[in-house]
């Protein structure tokens, strides 16, 4: 399994950002890399400016086979614009993310659009892990 590093994230928003975005959208894509390390999100909080696209990262990197989720109600809440994709596995509620499910070395990047005054927290509660982040 093969997990980004910085550069290739720069290079996957710049993509995006060139290639998969409408012209009338903002020219910069905000975000960071999330690692999944001894039962937590690492960092748990991500800074990116309101109004602009932003793209959240995550990767599985424990050690051991821990199965982990990345659940959030205000990223997969019906009216959010959002593209979801990885090696993890995507479970719908109708048309609607509901989560997405993590096996060590895989990773899901959460591609969104960050309105100002927002926060989207994140969390893993599977098996009672009760891990959260926020953006």
């Amino acid at each position: 399994m093969y997990i980004l590093n910085k550069c290739e994230l720069a290079g996957l928003v710049l993509a995006l950002v060139l290639f998969g975005l409408p012209s009338a959208s903002p020219a910069w894509i905000f975000g960071d890399v999330v690692t999944i390390e001894q039962l937590s999100f690492r960092p748990d909080s991500i800074k990116v400016p309101g109004d602009s696209f932003a793209v959240l990262v995550v990767q599985n990197r424990e050690d051991g086979p821990i199965l982990h989720e990345v659940t959030s109600q205000s990223l997969f809440e019906s009216g959010t614009l959002i593209q979801v994709m990885g090696t993890g596995k995507v479970e719908y509620s109708g048309k609607r993310v509901s989560r997405i499910l993590l096996y060590p070395g895989e990773e899901v990047v959460i591609w969104f659009y960050a309105e100002k005054g927002r926060t989207y927290p994140f969390q893993c509660n599977i098996n009672g892990h009760a891990m959260q982040g926020v953006v």
